[in-house]
């Protein structure tokens, strides 16, 4: 079992990207993303790349999901 710990959210290229990092029961952290575009789309991902600390596993979450909503926008 997983314990859920916090969430934060934040904007980028006006996109809304919220994380919940999650402290896994190996002792890692990773963390789940769900954006929410400007045109009401959504997309979740998560559990990849783990980290040591919950701030990395933030770091990973958000690089990943900064690159993901950078990508969405150029396929408009």
């Amino acid at each position: 079992m997983s314990n859920t710990l916090g969430k934060v959210a934040q904007k980028y290229m006006d996109a809304t990207i919220n994380l919940t990092p999650v402290l896994r029961t190996d002792g890692k952290w990773t963390a789940f993303v769900h954006i929410d575009f400007p045109d009401r789309t959504t997309h979740d991902f998560g559990d990849f790349k783990p980290g040591n600390t919950k701030v990395e596993a933030l770091q990973n979450a958000v690089t990943a999901a900064e690159k993901y909503v950078a990508s969405h926008k150029k396929k408009k």
